[in-house]
């Protein structure tokens, strides 16, 4: 699956490619996951629980799925 140049935000590209030529590959959409758990343990400066991880998950798939459906 194919995200639209025009659709893709640079820091998760940079993360991407970043990630990439360590040879730990990822897609754009791992690397999506990545910011978003990043940025929620920044917030809670070791606080982060199950129900956070669970979260973002969530809310990660939900956005991936509907991005798809409208591509579609």
């Amino acid at each position: 699956m194919d995200i639209k140049i025009e659709d893709r935000k640079e820091e998760i590209e940079y993360l991407r490619m970043g990630m990439n030529m360590a040879e730990l590959g990822v897609s754009y959409e791992q690397a999506d996951l990545i910011i978003r758990i990043s940025d929620r343990l920044k917030k809670l400066k070791g606080k982060f629980s199950l129900k956070d991880g669970v979260e973002i998950h969530h809310k990660w798939k939900q956005d991936w799925e509907k991005y798809y459906a409208i591509e579609a």
